[in-house]
């Protein structure tokens, strides 16, 4: 087994193409053909299916993946570690941030840590936990802080829960229900609805309500990982939508928001801080982890046993 043909692996899982993988290889077809099948005989199983049309994993390939993901992160530290030790690379941390209450935390901390590191070159990726997590499995990113919006991870990654964010319904500032109190969820389901492109837990909380009241949870007409267009769509329509209070603050603050008074219990999920488990990690992302912790507990934000339950 050879770390470029794990690389390969995963290339062709991310693609499930041939060509595709290749071409990110920088390889020929056949020559990523070629290494799969050397791979495939180093292990003894079959890692994908092949016909005309399509490639697809085996149960072994499945289940092989998260584990080729950890080793080829390995394999990039190792190699990011010795280049410093070398003096022909630089200090570098590589840090995911899924909202904005993240990136307020993620900032302060950087901030913490390179006071202990002036040299530090950090890169902050901004996405969702579903665009983040692969990156954090490859190696790409070190650190991700964010809400957890899922109750899937890959099983090499740990996280650790760090506060309890409450979501709520956000419309614009003359919305026909803002300034109104108790607002039944009769009547939010009137309204168009923006949700992420991502299937979220928190609007699984919010079906349920909706459940329980005997009413169905209104569909969806617009998807979008976007704050920013959400923010704009709502100030032009009656649309409404759901977020946690800090990712949208300064547009409540700054009077294009309304935040709606709804008459349900609080719907909330957890931001948590992930990472590698079983990794070898930095000693910048190691002070980074624990800068998020203090910070966190300086803040009197660390969560209670009972706000957390039910959490992964």
């Amino acid at each position: 087994m050879e770390i470029r043909q794990l690389r390969h692996f995963l290339a062709l899982m991310e693609t499930a193409s041939y060509w595709r993988a290749a071409e990110q290889c920088n390889l020929t077809p056949q020559a990523l053909s070629k290494s799969i099948r050397r791979f495939e005989e180093s292990l003894g199983v079959r890692l994908f299916d092949r016909d005309s049309r399509s490639v697809k994993p085996t149960l072994f390939a499945d289940r092989i993946a998260p584990w080729a993901a950890n080793i080829d992160a390995e394999a990039r530290s190792l190699r990011r570690e010795l280049d410093q030790l070398l003096g022909t690379g630089t200090n570098q941390l590589a840090i995911g941030a899924g909202a904005a209450a993240a990136m307020e935390i993620a900032a302060a901390a950087i901030l913490a840590v390179r006071e202990h590191n002036p040299k530090l070159s950090v890169t902050v990726m901004e996405g969702t936990i579903e665009s983040l997590i692969p990156q954090l499995c490859s190696g790409k990113l070190d650190v991700v802080v964010g809400i957890l919006t899922t109750d899937t991870i890959e099983p090499i990654v740990g996280h650790q829960i760090l506060k309890v964010e409450r979501y709520h319904v956000f419309g614009r500032a003359d919305h026909p229900l803002a300034g109104r109190a108790a607002v039944p969820l009769s009547e939010l389901a009137a309204y168009p609805w923006i949700t992420g492109a991502d299937d979220d837990r928190a609007m699984d909380e919010v079906r349920e309500s909706f459940d329980r009241h005997g009413l169905n949870l209104p569909a969806a007409q617009f998807r979008t990982d976007s704050v920013t267009f959400a923010v704009s769509l709502v100030q032009q329509s009656d649309a409404l939508f759901l977020l946690p209070l800090e990712m949208v603050r300064r547009d409540v603050e700054a009077g294009k928001l309304a935040v709606l008074d709804v008459d349900a219990e609080p719907w909330t999920r957890p931001t948590a801080v992930f990472y590698r488990k079983n990794s070898t990690r930095s000693p910048d992302s190691v002070r980074f982890l624990q800068k998020v912790r203090a910070l966190v507990e300086a803040r009197g934000l660390a969560p209670t046993p009972e706000a957390t339950a039910g959490c992964l």
